[in-house]
């Protein structure tokens, strides 16, 4: 071989080299674009998940803004209890009753040992006289409240003079959490 030979040869080899290491380079670079991509892939993917589950929610909020108003109105608020006992004193008056109340105590929000949470209570307990058919009356229009409550005694009886003499306790739940 001839020096010319030679040098062809240097150049080719070179010249193959440098093209095997861009070549090589370039397979390592698309290699890594591939691996961001995929992970950014997977980023987008979660983020249009939350994106949906958001809106989801959202939705569900929007939807049930009624029902949710309609739930919070069954539960009364320690400050509307003032108004509470005087809208059942004005009913009383109507329905012909002569209404006492003996108890009135708030029973505050507790929880157990097993975390079981009982929410805020309004005790409430009236006594009240009156004609038969009023005092049924008024112990109808307390039982239907549109209050979550629980009645714990109730109690009436006939005197001498055909008056009825009742007494009833309730528990309302205050607002719940």
């Amino acid at each position: 071989m001839n020096k010319k030979s030679h040098t062809i040869l240097f150049f080719s080899l070179t010249c193959f080299l440098a093209s095997a290491g861009i070549f090589s380079y370039t397979l390592y670079d698309v290699s890594q674009q591939g691996v961001r991509f995929e992970e950014a892939k997977r980023l987008i993917g979660e983020h249009s998940a939350k994106e949906a589950a958001y809106n989801s929610v959202q939705g569900l909020l929007l939807s049930t803004k009624d029902d949710r108003e309609q739930i919070r109105n069954l539960f009364i608020e320690e400050k509307n209890t003032i108004s509470f006992i005087s809208e059942i004193e004005k009913n009383a008056k109507v329905t012909g009753v002569t209404l006492t109340t003996n108890e009135l105590a708030i029973i505050p929000k507790s929880t157990d040992a097993g975390g079981l949470v009982t929410p805020a209570v309004l005790a409430i307990g009236f006594d009240f006289t009156g004609a038969e058919a009023t005092v049924q009356q008024f112990i109808s229009l307390l039982e239907n409240i549109p209050y979550h409550k629980k009645t714990t005694e109730l109690s009436f009886v006939k005197t001498d003079t055909n008056v009825w003499k009742a007494n009833i306790k309730m528990k309302l739940i205050l607002q719940y959490d």
